[in-house]
């Protein structure tokens, strides 16, 4: 017992010395988390969305994913954060710059009868404060469509949330058949379901269904339909299911973006399906972004899809078009079964106020599809496979939210695709 005794009073000071380092050594826990410039977006879900929480030790890596997590929200312009020593602890704030979040829209163009075309729309980005999506358009492309959206991305959780959509839609569209190009109306009608989930930071996931109506009727009256009536007039009731990964890895900063961005989609249909044969859709689309200097953002995109093969048909869910993949070409200027389409453009700022953003923008598109019946090989064949180089302009409001005018001016470089040899795009919206 002596002996016990003994060597208790020895360790004993050593005892109380580690103690104590490990006692006063203890980092101070954050005693207060704050959000400034938030006067829409309310404050309970923005600590609801945030991983920071008051009583977790200071993490400043945690901090800056929490502030580049709440530049993505459609109701936030921009963010920024403060760390303050107390006594009590660290104080955390996060200062926002709001986006006004119900934005009107309107879209016009070209249709592919060369009429004039429009969309008008209204949806409201942050609803509630909550950063719930709700809105419709109405668009007239020949005929008439329209559309109504409603969507909370955090629903259930801060990371699992619900969506709902109905679509109907009829519009003009060119079936290429040998030596004959028909005009059709082209309807789609429908509601959609879909779920989202995100994983971590970095990544998301969507699985939707739809359950709809497919169909195209020759147009009545057409001109370029004369003699042709006795094309086939498809009518489908189907059902698609959709899944949806997404890789997102960028610095936002306003209008200027930095980093990389991959989405893959896998579409599945199931139905009627003898002449519109599409059974399944695979598209992969990765976009990169890098800063030059203070005034310039160089964007490159690459985009692939990639359907079952069809046969005996001219009903191919793939296009070739001004609005998604090649600028100065036109509207639906081909139709396949799997394309490929680079696009690779430089911005830069000619004029930049607080709230007001001019840019010049010079790019370079190319495109080749694969037609119906073909090969995989001829997507870069000069008859399938064209380039498009041209330059536009950028009108940008650095506080609403996605509001780019751009104009963009494109004119064959190569290839003996289909397509015009040059032409204007409008849209809202940067390109990519």
């Amino acid at each position: 017992m002596s002996n016990l005794m003994s060597y208790l009073k020895k360790i004993l000071p050593l005892f109380l010395i580690c103690f104590s380092v490990m006692l006063f050594s203890q980092e101070k826990a954050i005693s207060e988390l704050s959000f400034t410039g938030n006067k829409k977006t309310k404050t309970r879900f923005l600590h609801y969305l945030t991983k920071v929480k008051e009583g977790e030790s200071l993490d400043e890596e945690k901090i800056k994913l929490d502030v580049d997590r709440l530049k993505r929200l459609d109701g936030i312009a921009h963010a920024s954060y403060t760390i303050k020593a107390t006594d009590e602890g660290y104080k955390v704030a996060y200062d926002l710059v709001e986006n006004f979040s119900i934005i009107p829209g309107l879209r016009t163009g070209q249709a592919n009868d060369g009429s004039f075309s429009y969309r008008v729309s209204v949806f409201e980005f942050n609803g509630f404060g909550r950063n719930i999506i709700y809105g419709g358009f109405y668009s007239r492309e020949v005929f008439d469509s329209f559309g109504i959206y409603l969507e909370h991305p955090y629903l259930i959780t801060n990371k699992l949330g619900l969506g709902v959509n109905y679509q109907s839609l009829a519009t003009q569209q060119p079936i290429y058949f040998p030596d004959n190009q028909v005009n059709y109306i082209y309807t789609l009608k429908g509601p959609e379901f879909t779920v989202f989930y995100e994983k971590d930071f970095n990544t998301r996931f969507e699985f939707g269904t739809r359950i709809y109506e497919e169909a195209y009727q020759i147009i009545e009256g057409d001109p370029e339909n004369e003699g042709k009536e006795g094309f086939i007039e498809p009518i489908a009731d189907k059902v698609s299911f959709r899944g949806q990964y997404e890789y997102i890895d960028l610095d936002i900063e306003y209008h200027q973006l930095k980093g990389f961005q991959n989405r893959f989609v896998a579409e599945y249909f199931t139905g009627d399906i003898d002449i519109l044969q599409t059974e399944f859709i695979l598209t992969n689309i990765s976009s990169y972004y890098k800063r030059i200097g203070k005034k310039g953002n160089w964007a490159s995109r690459l985009q692939l899809s990639y359907s079952n093969p069809i046969e005996d048909s001219y009903f191919a869910p793939i296009v070739i078009d001004n609005q998604l993949n090649i600028r100065g070409g036109g509207n639906t200027i081909a139709r396949g079964t799997s394309s490929v389409a680079m696009n690779t453009e430089y911005r830069h700022t000619l004029i930049e106020k607080n709230w007001f953003v001019l840019q010049s923008n010079a790019f370079l598109d190319a495109a080749g599809l694969q037609a119906p019946g073909e090969e995989l090989n001829t997507l870069f064949n000069s008859n399938h496979f064209n380039v498009y180089s041209g330059v536009g302009v950028r009108f940008v409001h650095k506080r609403i939210f996605n509001a780019v005018i751009r104009v963009d001016y494109g004119f064959k470089a190569l290839g003996n695709g289909a397509g015009e040899s040059s032409g204007l795009v409008f849209g809202i919206g940067q390109y990519f």
